[in-house]
C-alpha cells in the first residue's frame, strides 16, 4: 500500500513539475523589464524594421491559408491581397469557388466583410477569428504593429533579441506579443500572443525566408492555438509585388461591391 501512494506521489509531483515548467516558459514579460544596453530608440527601430521585413509599404500579394483542426477536414482559402502604408488593405477570396467575391477591407482601425448578395459590408471586430482560422481578423488584415505596440527588448539569445510588445489601446486583439527577432536581418522567427487576460493564447512561427523587393522576408507563417489542442493554421505567400501605388477606390467600402 505504502508502494502505490509513494508511486502516485510521485507522478503527481512529475506532473505539477511539467506544468510549472510550461507556465515558466510562456508567462507575460514583466512591464518594464528592459535590457539597459539597449535603449527605448533602438527597441522602436527594431520593431519598424520587423514590420519591414514583413511587406512593402504598398503592395500587390497572394497567399494561401490552411486551417487543420482534431476530427476535421482541412480548410483553405487563397485570397488575392492590396496593401498601402499598414492602415489600408483589401483582401479578396479567390478559392474555393463558393467564397469567391468575399472581400475583407482595413481601414485605419475599422474592419469590414463585403459578401455578394448582401447590401452593405458588414463590421467585424478585430480580434474576432478570420475565417475560421487561428489568426484573428487584426493578425490578417493590419501589416503592420508599429501603430498598435509599445515595443520593448526584454531578453537576448545570441543573434536573436525578445521584442516584448505592449498594447498601446485596448480595441487591439492582443495585450500583449513577445516576439524573438534577428537583430541583424530584422526577421522574426517565432513569438506568443497573450489575450487581454494576460494569459497565452497562440504561437506563431515564421520560416521560408527569402528576399523579395530588396529585403529578407518570412514568407510562410504558423499560428498555433494554445487553447484548443492540435488547431493551427498554415500561412503561405505565393506572390508579393511591391507597388508605387494603390488607387483609392480600391480601399472605398462602397465600391466593394464592384
Amino acid at each position: 500500500m505504502k508502494k502505490i501512494l509513494l508511486s502516485l506521489c510521485m507522478i503527481i509531483f512529475f506532473f505539477a513539475f511539467l506544468r510549472a515548467q510550461e507556465k515558466e516558459q510562456i508567462q507575460p514579460t514583466p512591464a518594464g523589464k528592459q535590457i539597459a544596453k539597449y535603449s527605448k530608440e533602438f527597441a522602436i527601430s527594431l520593431l519598424k524594421g520587423v514590420d519591414d521585413s514583413m511587406y512593402p509599404k504598398i503592395f500587390k500579394g497572394k497567399m494561401s491559408m490552411e486551417t487543420f483542426r482534431k476530427g476535421r477536414n482541412p480548410v483553405k482559402f487563397i485570397y488575392e491581397i492590396y496593401s498601402r502604408g499598414g492602415t489600408k488593405a483589401l483582401m479578396e477570396i479567390v478559392f474555393p469557388a463558393r467564397d469567391k467575391g468575399k472581400k475583407i477591407l482595413l481601414l485605419e482601425n475599422n474592419l469590414w466583410m463585403y459578401i455578394p448578395d448582401v447590401s452593405r459590408p458588414i463590421r467585424l471586430s478585430r480580434n474576432q477569428s478570420f475565417m475560421g482560422s487561428t489568426f484573428s481578423n487584426e493578425d490578417v488584415s493590419d501589416s503592420t504593429w508599429e501603430d498598435d505596440y509599445d515595443p520593448v527588448i526584454t531578453d537576448e539569445k545570441g543573434e536573436m533579441l525578445l521584442l516584448t510588445l505592449k498594447a498601446k489601446r485596448k480595441d487591439v486583439a492582443y495585450k500583449q506579443i513577445d516576439i524573438w527577432v534577428n537583430k541583424e536581418t530584422r526577421v522574426p522567427a517565432e513569438g506568443v500572443y497573450f489575450g487581454l487576460s494576460g494569459k497565452p493564447i497562440k504561437k506563431v512561427y515564421f520560416s521560408n525566408v527569402k528576399e523579395i523587393a530588396g529585403l529578407l522576408r518570412p514568407l510562410d507563417m504558423r499560428m498555433v492555438d494554445l487553447l484548443e489542442e492540435g488547431a493551427y493554421t498554415d500561412v503561405k505567400l505565393l506572390e508579393l509585388k511591391e507597388l508605387n501605388s494603390i488607387p483609392d477606390y480600391k480601399f472605398d467600402a462602397s465600391q466593394l461591391g464592384r
